[in-house]
């Protein structure tokens, strides 16, 4: 019995040893007492194509803090890094199996997604200077054998580019972080009454006007949580096509999916003052404010041109990305929008309409039609399910007001992506304090309270997201601070089970491995207490 007892607890202690290094926390890991050393000799094999984007991965990483990459052989022999195709050892999608002992390493895996977080894993195994630039020529690595596997398919993030704007080398490190962490939906939020921040050929006004906002120009400074920052100079900035095709590419180098939005009916300032003949009512009358207090933001939906407008918005931006998904937004209509347009008034009668529910619930049938034709399926904020609108059962809908919202929609037989703001709104102060930035028009949302969020897991139940709005977000600093290190609580929650999940370890992994990890990648992270 004493014997048991001692194994069990020597087990458990292996158990906790071997995970205490990796985030987010793998579904089985056990520690051996042996440890392969990874150096310029060591080669590596693989049997499949399905591991290409690991391998480049991790060459590129190598080559980066080594100056070397590994040489590939014919076939598997001792010392090898191996990257082995196994569906029927492997039998989860996005899965992987990693064994690391003194005779080599092996990565198995079904899919491209599952190689590449087996080398994810096997990354953080390795001292932190692989994740930057250093003089390492030979990487001790300790024995274990993982098996894991995702909790969610969908692992989001959102970065809100249009209230302030980042250049393409940010989003791309945005991206990369996301990575290292098995996060997997990167949602750009490229459109909002602040700007217009992707290139439309066909409406060039998008961006020669919508995405210039200051003195002068016809975008104020009207935000209502207030904007920071200065507000004496104009601001400006957009991706052409040829950048957005690019960050494209290196999200899905990196098993990332990239979820554009383009945000309607409201949330639409930039683009009404860009093509205000084809978006707006010339006869309407109607004087309304947004929530964030921006004066008449709203397309409208009685306007056969704003359908052809969105038609062709839509057309282009179908051909940069190739992610099934588009978001369109949906949120916060301000009431008042349409009461005294006659447009408006004019489709209700026709189509027997009722109400300004009704005319928005139209208006997604009509515009989720649209994305039919162009073969995507639409994303969009709760608000789109108020009615009865007649959208397709592959759409999706994120939460962002409560959990309880969410429950609501998958209720419905809705697919629901949970985005609360009282977990994941990471524009949110960590706690209220003075000199605490951030936004406090909800609860504070610590790191602590990121990681205490448990969503019931149900089949309508897609994943989980964390949302970065940027009205606050003046440079790459502030939003590394309002990012990390709740984003590590956020890849956690999403891809580990709550049985496995416990505070304080996740706490002291943080603190010991991750903040080290980012520290070298000089991520201006906010200090755990």
């Amino acid at each position: 019995m004493k014997m048991r007892l001692t194994a069990l607890l020597l087990l458990c202690f292996s158990l906790l040893f071997a995970s205490g290094q990796i985030i987010p926390k793998p579904l089985q890991s056990i520690k051996n007492s042996n440890a392969f050393t990874l150096d310029s000799h060591t080669r590596f094999y693989t049997d499949t194509p399905l591991a290409k984007t690991a391998v480049t991965y991790l060459q590129d990483h190598l080559q980066n803090a080594s100056d070397y990459r590994l040489k590939q052989i014919d076939t598997p022999i001792v010392g090898t890094l191996h990257f082995h195709y196994a569906p029927q050892t492997v039998t989860k999608a996005e899965g992987y199996r990693l064994s690391i002992d003194s005779k080599g390493i092996l990565i198995q895996a079904r899919d491209r997604s599952g190689f590449f977080y087996g080398v994810i894993t096997l990354m953080q195994l390795m001292p932190k200077q692989i994740w930057g630039e250093s003089s390492v020529k030979k990487w001790r690595i300790e024995g274990i054998e993982i098996i894991d596997a995702p909790r969610y398919r969908w692992r989001g993030m959102m970065l809100d580019v249009s209230r302030n704007f980042f250049d393409v080398a940010y989003v791309k490190k945005f991206i990369d972080r996301m990575a290292q962490y098995k996060l997997n939906r990167f949602h750009w939020h490229l459109t909002d009454d602040e700007g217009w921040r992707i290139e439309i050929k066909r409406y060039p006004l998008l961006t020669k006007i919508g995405a210039v906002r200051g003195p002068g120009t016809k975008l104020p400074f009207s935000s209502f949580p207030t904007m920071r920052g200065p507000k004496d100079h104009v601001q400006r900035g957009f991706y052409t096509q040829a950048q957005v095709r690019d960050i494209v590419a290196y999200a899905k180098a990196r098993c990332i999916e990239v979820l554009p939005e383009i945000d309607m009916p409201g949330h639409a300032k930039a683009a009404l003052v860009s093509y205000p003949r084809l978006l707006t009512d010339p006869k309407d009358t109607s004087r309304y404010r947004s929530v964030q207090r921006v004066a008449n933001n709203t397309l409208n939906p009685g306007l056969k041109s704003t359908y052809r407008f969105l038609d062709g918005v839509i057309s282009e931006v179908v051909a940069l990305f190739p992610f099934d998904y588009i978001h369109l937004g949906g949120d916060e209509v301000p009431k008042g929008a349409w009461n005294r347009s006659p447009a408006v008034k004019k489709l209700m009668q026709k189509h027997h309409l009722k109400s300004r529910r009704d005319v928005q619930n139209y208006f997604f049938t009509r515009v989720d039609a649209i994305l039919k034709k162009h073969g995507k399926k639409m994303v969009a904020w709760q608000e789109v399910l108020q009615g009865s609108p007649k959208l397709r059962n592959e759409d999706m809908v994120m939460a962002w007001k409560s959990p309880k919202a969410g429950y609501r929609a998958i209720e419905k037989h809705r697919n629901t992506i949970m985005a609360p703001v009282q977990y994941l709104y990471f524009d949110q102060q960590y706690k209220r304090a003075k000199g605490e930035p951030g936004q406090k028009w909800s609860t504070p949302v610590s790191l602590k309270k990121v990681y205490s969020f448990r969503p019931k897991r149900t089949c309508c139940l897609k994943g989980v997201e964390a949302c970065l709005w940027s009205e606050t977000l003046l440079d790459e600093h502030i939003a590394d601070y309002f990012a990390w290190p709740r984003a590590l609580a956020l890849c956690e929650i999403a891809w580990s089970a709550p049985e496995h999940r416990q505070w304080h370890s996740f706490k002291k992994r943080v603190q010991q491995f991750a903040l080290p990890r980012l520290k070298v990648q000089h991520v201006h992270y906010r200090p755990v207490n």
